[in-house]
């Protein structure tokens, strides 16, 4: 199913993302939970640092500048091809959608797709999930 996208670049991506993850969970280990400003869930599982992304750690940090880099290295279709991997890796979308998955990632433009997953500090697992779905179909 992939076209433009390696399965070397996948990985990469998502070794990166990890060590990105890593970097950002060290910086906000010691902040108080008070201080994330958000408010206590009712119930369920909860995470108050989900939707900071990797707003807390600087632009320039290498972690960050790797991953980053790693992205902007793939063409516009294999980023769109990781984003719809992405996809599949984050929601209960069945791999078999592959190309309808992939038709909506194109739409939605080359800038919002790097966006995306540069904002997804989660990326190594929804990538991990996406090729384990892709071989499992």
């Amino acid at each position: 199913m992939l076209r433009e996208l390696t399965l070397e670049q996948a990985q990469r991506v998502a070794a990166l993302a990890k060590t990105a993850r890593e970097a950002r969970d060290a910086f906000i280990d010691n902040v108080p939970e008070a201080e994330l400003g958000a408010p206590p869930p009712a119930r369920g599982e909860h995470n108050p640092t989900a939707d900071l992304g990797f707003g807390p750690l600087s632009p320039d940090a290498p972690p960050l500048r790797g991953l980053q880099n790693a992205i902007n290295a793939l063409s516009p279709a294999a980023r769109s091809e990781l984003s719809a991997l992405v996809r599949i890796g984050q929601t209960e979308l069945a791999a078999g959608n592959w190309d309808s998955v992939l038709a909506e990632t194109l739409a939605l433009g080359d800038q919002t797709v790097a966006g995306s997953l540069l904002d997804d500090p989660d990326l190594h697992d929804h990538i991990a999930k996406g090729l384990y779905e892709l071989k499992a179909s």
